[in-house]
């Protein structure tokens, strides 16, 4: 029961990011999550007493993914500016016509 709790608060948390913070204009509050989680990756393996190649690994591994889905995120953002400038330009040459 645990596990499967575990999995749901990762996915929530990946799906608040890439749908809630990192999906808007300030660049930096998409920022929070993959620092938070960065920073408890390297809290983690700098208190643990055996580490092995598996243990960073998984620790990059898990880095990239943040910092990955923040920048999904922020495309996102992106591609709908850029979709509601193209809407206000297409608006703007129809009505001069």
């Amino acid at each position: 029961m645990n596990e499967i709790l575990f999995y749901v608060v990762i996915i929530g948390i990946g799906l608040l990011e890439v749908f809630g913070l990192a999906n808007t204009q300030y660049f930096w509050l998409g920022g929070i999550i993959p620092l938070l989680g960065t920073l408890g990756i390297i809290y983690i393996l700098v208190k643990s007493s055996s580490l092995g190649f598996r243990d960073f690994l998984e620790a990059a591994i898990g880095i990239f993914i943040l910092l990955t889905l923040w920048g999904q995120g922020h495309d996102m953002y992106e591609k709908r500016l850029k979709k509601q400038k193209d809407k206000m330009l297409s608006q703007d040459l129809n009505d001069k016509k």
